[in-house]
């Protein structure tokens, strides 16, 4: 499902850091449409009033040059997905976020 992120605000609040498949960080994820590497990045996102940091992975193709934590940013394709798994017997289920591309904000 895709989000309208035209009335939030996007700021990075971290650099942007590979994404593993596995908690031993051997095996890089990989984005099924491109074949590249997904990467982790964090933003503080901004709507309403409230806020919250949220990770969205982003193929290593799509980082955008100059990112610095504190610069507003805006995604390009930005989708949430739902998950579900079973670990260890429990049942565990979230939201996944996914976009194309981040880069700085115009005019920013």
């Amino acid at each position: 499902m895709p989000i309208d992120q035209s009335q939030a605000m996007l700021i990075l609040a971290s650099e942007s850091r590979p994404h593993f498949k596995d908690r031993e960080g051997q095996q890089p994820a990989i984005d099924r449409g491109t074949g590249a590497h997904l990467h982790l990045v964090d933003v503080m996102f901004a709507f309403n009033g409230r806020a919250e940091v949220i990770t969205v992975k982003v193929p290593e193709p799509g980082l955008g040059k100059g990112l610095k934590v504190g610069l507003p940013v805006v995604f390009t394709g930005l989708v949430a997905s739902a998950w579900e798994n079973e670990i260890n017997g429990k049942d565990r289920h979230g939201i996944s976020l996914r976009a194309d591309a981040v880069t700085a904000k115009a005019g920013a």
